[in-house]
C-alpha cells in the first residue's frame, strides 16, 4: 500500500518527532538487578555465573562489545542499542500496521501510542534488551508478512528473527505465525533456504554463548537451572503466585502504568476486538496471531512483579489494537470518513501519555541510582581491614561491578541473620521491610514506582544490629566467596534469634543433600511447629509470618530432620544457606 507525497512526509516528520524524544528518558546511571548483570557480561561472559542470565542474550551483549569500542562505559554501550531500537520503535509499528492493511492515520496512531506507552519509553533509555528485543522482532514479522509475496523479504524476515531469537529465544513465538504463513505461500526450497538461515544464525549466536560460558554442560546447566526456577517461583505453578484470573488484568487492562489511561485505551481495544470479530476483520485477527501467543505465555509464566518490563512484549497488540478502536468509535460516531476525528482522538491520547509519563523522567535523566551510588560508596569509603560487610542477595551484582574486589558476604536481604559472628558489620541492602536508618540512597517514587520494577528504590548501609546466637546442632560456619553456610550436624539444631514486637517474618533458604530426599523436616519457633516439610527438592525456601516471644523475650528456632546423611564419615542434616528476621 503505497503512499502519496504528503502522507510520506507527514510519516518522516513524525518519525523523526518521536526518534527526538528517545532522549528524554535516558537514564544516567544502570539501576536494576539484569541491567548490571548485563554489564556483568559486557566485562566477562559467562553464563553460569550468570554474567548475564540464562539463556545468555548473545546477541544483545555482542552488538553491545562493538559498540564499546567507542562507548564511554559498559552501562552507555548497552543503553546506545535501546536508544537506537527506540528510535526504529515508529517505522516498525507503522510498517506493520501497513502490512496489516490498516489505513494510513490508523497506522500513524498506532505507531505513536506504542513509542509513547510509558513502559517502552522509560525501558528504551535503559540497558535492559526488551525494547531491542521486541523492535527488532516486529521488524522480522513485517518483512515475514512481506515474504507471502517476496523471496528475497521471507529471507530478511528470517534472518530478523533468528536474530531476535538470539537475544531472547521467546520471539520465536512471536514470529511463528508470520513464518508459517510466509512458508505455506512460498516454494519448498525457499523455505529451506529459510530454515537454513535460521539454524545457522541461532546456532552461531547461542554456540557463542557456550563456547564464552566454557563448555556445554556448564552452560546448560545453568539454562536448566534458571528455567527451574521460573516455573518453582514465576509461573503459574508457584504456591506464591495468585490465581491466574485475579492478576488477568495487571497483564492486560492496567498494562499502561496509569489507571485512567489504561482504562481509556482498554475501552478502545474492546471496541475493537468487538468490531472486528462482528465484521471478520483479518488484519486484526492476524496481529492477535502473531502477538497473543506471547501475551498468554507472560500471563501464564513470567514474574508478576515486573510486568511493566514484559508487557512490552505484546504492546504492540494493543497498540494496533487501540488504534483500530480509535478508528471504529470516530467512524460510528461521525458517521463519515474517520481521518480527522480518528487523528484528534488517537492525538489526544498519545498526548495524554507524554503528560502522564515525561515528569517521571527527570530524576533518572540527572540522579545517580540508588544501588549504584551505595555500592560507589563502599568501594570508596569502606575499609575492608576495619569493617566487614554483608551485603543483601540483591545487591551482590552491583557489588560484583563496582567494587570486585572488595570482599563481602552474601545474606538473604535487609533484615538477615549472619551466620557467622563478625566484629564491626555492616549491611548494604535494598530497603524492602527494616526502618529507616544509617546511610540511605533514594529515589522519589511518584510515577516511576508504576513504569519501572518496584525494586531499588531505597538502599540502606548501616551498622549490622540483628544477630544471633547458634547453639546446639550446628557445625562451625563455612564460607567460599561471598557465600556462607551452616550445616547440621544432630536432628535437632537451635538458633536464638532477637526479640521482636508485633507481626514478624521469618525466612530461610535451606540445602538438601540428595541422601535425605523423602524424609521430613520440622520448623518450630518457641516450641510451636510451624510447618512439617517432606524434602523432596534441593532446596526449602520458606517465609512465615509469625509473632515473637512475649516480653522482649528471645525466640528459639528449632529445625529438626527425622533422618541425618553420613558425609565424609560425619552425620549431616540440611545446610543452612540464608536467615532472615525482622518486622513484617
Amino acid at each position: 500500500m503505497d503512499l502519496s507525497s504528503r502522507q510520506r512526509k507527514i510519516f518522516w516528520i513524525a518519525a523523526a518527532v518521536c526518534a527526538l524524544t528517545r532522549f528524554a528518558s535516558m537514564a544516567r546511571s544502570l539501576w536494576d538487578w539484569d541491567e548490571a548483570l548485563f554489564s556483568l557480561g559486557m566485562r566477562e561472559y559467562d553464563v553460569a555465573s550468570h554474567h548475564p542470565h540464562p539463556p545468555g542474550f548473545p546477541v544483545f551483549i555482542a552488538v553491545a562489545k562493538i559498540v564499546r569500542l567507542v562507548a564511554s562505559s559498559d552501562f552507555r554501550a548497552l543503553q546506545s542499542i535501546s536508544l537506537v531500537a527506540g528510535m526504529l520503535a515508529f517505522p516498525a509499528v507503522f510498517l506493520l500496521a501497513r502490512e496489516l492493511r490498516m489505513r494510513f492515520e490508523t497506522s500513524l496512531v498506532a505507531a505513536a501510542l506504542f513509542v509513547f506507552f510509558p513502559n517502552v519509553w522509560f525501558f528504551g533509555g535503559t540497558a535492559f534488551s526488551d525494547v531491542p528485543s521486541i523492535v527488532l522482532v516486529i521488524w522480522a514479522v513485517v518483512f515475514l508478512f512481506r515474504g507471502a509475496r517476496s523471496r528475497r523479504d521471507y529471507w530478511i524476515g528470517t534472518a530478523l528473527l533468528a536474530l531476535a531469537a538470539g537475544i531472547r529465544p521467546q520471539n520465536l513465538v512471536i514470529g511463528l505465525f508470520p513464518g508459517i504463513l510466509a512458508m505455506r505461500r512460498r516454494p519448498l526450497r525457499d523455505s529451506v533456504v529459510a530454515l537454513l538461515i535460521g539454524v545457522t544464525i541461532c546456532g552461531v549466536a547461542y554456540g557463542s554463548a557456550v563456547i564464552a560460558t566454557g563448555d556445554l554442560e556448564r552452560y546448560m546447566t545453568a539454562v536448566r537451572a534458571h528455567g527451574e526456577y521460573i516455573s518453582r517461583v514465576d509461573s503459574f505453578r508457584s504456591e506464591a503466585r495468585p490465581p491466574l484470573w485475579r492478576i488477568a488484568d495487571r497483564f492486560f487492562i492496567k498494562n499502561y502504568q496509569s489507571t485512567p489511561l489504561s482504562l481509556v485505551t482498554s475501552l478502545f481495544v474492546m471496541v475493537s476486538a468487538v468490531g472486528s470479530i462482528r465484521s471478520k476483520h483479518r488484519p486484526i485477527v492476524w496481529n492477535l496471531l502473531t502477538f497473543g501467543p506471547f501475551a498468554l505465555m507472560a500471563w501464564l509464566l513470567l514474574d508478576r512483579f515486573s510486568i511493566s518490563r514484559f508487557s512490552i512484549g505484546y504492546a504492540p497488540m494493543f497498540a494496533l489494537l487501540a488504534a483500530d478502536g480509535i478508528a471504529r468509535m470516530a467512524t460510528f460516531v461521525w458517521r463519515r470518513a474517520p481521518s480527522p476525528a480518528e487523528l484528534a482522538i488517537g492525538g489526544s491520547l498519545v498526548a495524554a501519555f507524554i503528560l502522564w509519563t515525561f515528569p517521571a523522567f527527570t530524576a533518572v535523566r540527572n540522579e545517580i541510582a540508588p544501588p549504584v551510588a551505595a555500592a560507589t560508596a563502599v568501594a570508596e569509603s569502606f575499609d575492608p581491614a576495619r569493617q566487614q560487610l554483608f551485603v543483601a542477595y540483591s545487591m551482590v551484582p552491583f557489588m560484583e561491578y563496582f567494587a570486585p574486589s572488595y570482599p563481602v558476604t552474601r545474606v538473604m536481604d535487609d533484615r538477615a541473620i549472619p551466620l557467622t559472628p563478625a566484629a564491626n558489620p555492616f549491611l548494604l541492602a535494598e530497603m524492602l521491610h527494616s526502618k529507616p536508618g544509617g546511610r540511605m540512597y533514594e529515589r522519589g517514587r511518584d510515577r516511576l514506582w508504576n513504569i519501572a520494577r518496584r525494586h531499588y528504590f531505597e538502599v540502606v548501609l548501616k551498622p549490622m544490629t540483628n544477630v544471633a546466637r547458634f547453639e546446639s546442632g550446628w557445625f562451625e560456619a563455612e564460607g567460599e566467596g561471598y557465600n556462607e553456610w551452616r550445616v547440621m550436624g544432630d536432628a535437632t539444631a537451635v538458633v536464638l534469634l532477637p526479640s521482636a514486637n508485633g507481626a514478624t517474618e521469618l525466612a530461610l533458604l535451606l540445602d538438601i543433600p540428595d541422601e535425605l530426599f523423602g524424609s521430613a523436616l520440622t520448623i518450630s519457633l518457641n516450641g510451636a511447629a510451624i510447618e512439617r516439610v517432606v524434602m523432596t527438592d534441593r532446596e526449602v525456601s520458606r517465609e512465615y509470618p509469625v509473632t515473637g516471644a512475649p516480653g522482649g523475650a528471645v525466640n528459639r528456632l528449632e529445625i529438626t530432620s527425622d533422618r541425618l546423611a553420613t558425609i565424609d564419615g560425619r552425620p549431616r542434616g540440611p545446610r543452612l544457606r540464608f536467615l532472615s528476621w525482622g518486622p513484617d
